[in-house]
């Protein structure tokens, strides 16, 4: 599989709170950081995603640069917070391993989060 179908796969399970196909898109000890949180293997980063999966509801797609096992994107994520949803743009660098992904690095707008997170 090539290495940004291997992230797009990841990052689709993982932005429409699909847990099983979130675990199966990386290794155990997959590494994410970002800004506000970082998760040093699979369960740890679905615990801290708990209150994330209960906002999310897709992903979309804007660009990728791919570099062998090297992947870069940037996407937007649909969240729904209480009163508005909308659209926050990120970008992530992620390492592929086969058909797996290994370690992301995520930055986004904080301040786009929690303007619709807390319909502000």
């Amino acid at each position: 599989m090539h290495s940004q179908a291997v992230v797009e796969r990841f990052l689709t399970a993982f932005y429409t709170a699909d847990v099983p196909r979130t675990r199966e898109s990386v290794v155990p000890d997959f590494d994410m950081q970002g800004p506000f949180a970082a998760a040093h293997d699979v369960d740890e980063l679905i615990e801290l995603s708990k209150p994330l999966f209960d906002v999310v509801r897709g992903v979309r797609f804007r660009r990728w640069v791919t570099d062998a096992d090297n992947v870069s994107s940037l996407y937007d994520i649909e969240l729904h917070g209480p009163d508005r949803s909308g659209w926050m743009t990120m970008g992530g660098w992620f390492t592929v391993a086969g058909d797996r992904v290994t370690t992301g690095y995520v930055v986004y707008d904080s301040a786009t989060q929690h303007a619709i997170i807390s319909g502000r």
